[in-house]
């Protein structure tokens, strides 16, 4: 039965969802959002650990409103404040209450505005699938992966400002486009396909000096190599400047699992090919989904301060599958060997190189 019911929701994971000829049902407007506290491992209660992921809580999220779910994408402001953005263009945004399991001032709303439909009798199939925000001007940009697009919106999401379809993107597949996107602490900004294949290995990624919805902002190519068999689906920095970056797998006899590696920025170079390493991974028994949306936050424990990882995930819309949302603390990791350097006579060792709700 495990097996037939991966199967059918392969064509779910691959293929976009429209509604037939006719009028669409009837929505519901509700804005309550429902948190139900879940366990990390249904099979062992006791176990709260992954990798360097320890598993601090876990809350699966549901909504009568009919444009709640398809999580791709979240940001996490303070007081716990979460922006969550679906496949549809439709923002989800919360105050989490952890100690009553609750999801205080809630909102569920489309954005102002976003790409045009692909067809008269088509669902608006936005494919909203990465998101940043920037603190200082209070702005975000918006990726849509089959309109192979990058939209930035004003403070609050009140009104679009500027969109910009980079030539270097519009190759990319209908459902490989720009799956993920990450500002460096520089201030440059990389742009993810799911898909696109690099020539030197992995898949395509572009690196832009300057804002990447502006027309005219101009792109480096380079390749990011993901875990055999998984494709990139967010990022986000780390305290210390390094990049956290999620990936999903899905087959129909191993089902969902997800794995979660760093990456050193200051690799990244044009023309290269970029590499992460596993820090941990997430397959049944543990509770996992089909994960797409990551957000890094800090809190302070009393003796220092912890990085906090949260990770959602996208139901594709299907009542088989489930919004959850899950919080870890990142553990330390071990401390990579000190290499020797090689002395050579006469030779110097070389150098390793609007909305009011918001």
């Amino acid at each position: 039965m495990t097996r037939i019911l991966a199967c059918f929701s392969l064509f779910f994971f691959l293929v976009p969802v429209t509604w037939v000829h006719g009028p669409p049902p009837v929505k519901n407007t509700s804005q309550f959002i429902n948190l139900q506290p879940i366990a990390f491992d249904s099979s062992d209660p006791e176990r709260k650990r992954t990798g360097r992921l320890e598993f601090l809580a876990g809350w699966k999220m549901t909504s009568d409103n009919s444009d709640f779910g398809g999580i791709s994408s979240m940001l996490l402001l303070p007081e716990n404040r979460f922006f969550m953005l679906s496949d549809a263009g439709v923002l989800i945004g919360f105050t989490l209450d952890e100690d009553k399991d609750r999801a205080k001032r809630p909102f569920i709303a489309p954005l102002p505005d976003g790409p045009p439909k692909e067809s008269e009798f088509g669902r608006q199939n936005w494919d909203a699938e990465a998101m940043l925000y920037d603190p200082e001007s209070r702005k975000f940009w918006v990726g849509y992966e089959r309109q192979h697009g990058i939209w930035r919106y004003s403070a609050s999401f009140a009104r679009k400002e500027v969109m910009h379809q980079p030539s270097a993107m519009q190759d990319w597949p209908l459902n490989g486009g720009a799956e993920a996107m990450l500002r460096l602490a520089d201030g440059r900004y990389l742009v993810f396909s799911e898909t696109a294949d690099y020539s030197k290995g992995g898949t395509q990624a572009l690196i832009f000096d300057s804002d990447p919805a502006e027309p005219g902002a101009k792109s480096t190519l380079f390749g990011y190599k993901a875990p055999k068999g998984y494709r990139v689906t967010d990022t986000a920095l780390l305290p210390d400047g390094s990049a956290l970056i999620l990936h999903r797998r899905f087959t129909p006899l191993q089902g969902v699992s997800a794995i979660l590696s760093i990456a050193d920025t200051t690799e990244i170079a044009a023309g290269k090919v970029w590499t992460s390493r596993q820090i941990a991974k997430l397959k049944p028994p543990l509770k996992v989904d089909n994960m797409e949306a990551l957000a890094v936050t800090v809190e302070d424990n009393g003796n220092s301060e912890d990085t906090i990882i949260w990770i959602a995930s996208d139901d594709n819309f299907q009542a088989i599958q489930e919004t959850i949302l899950l919080k870890f603390r990142l553990l330390k990791g071990r401390k990579k060997p000190e290499q020797k350097k090689k002395t050579v006579k006469n030779e110097k060792a070389e150098a390793n190189p609007g909305f009011s709700s918001f």
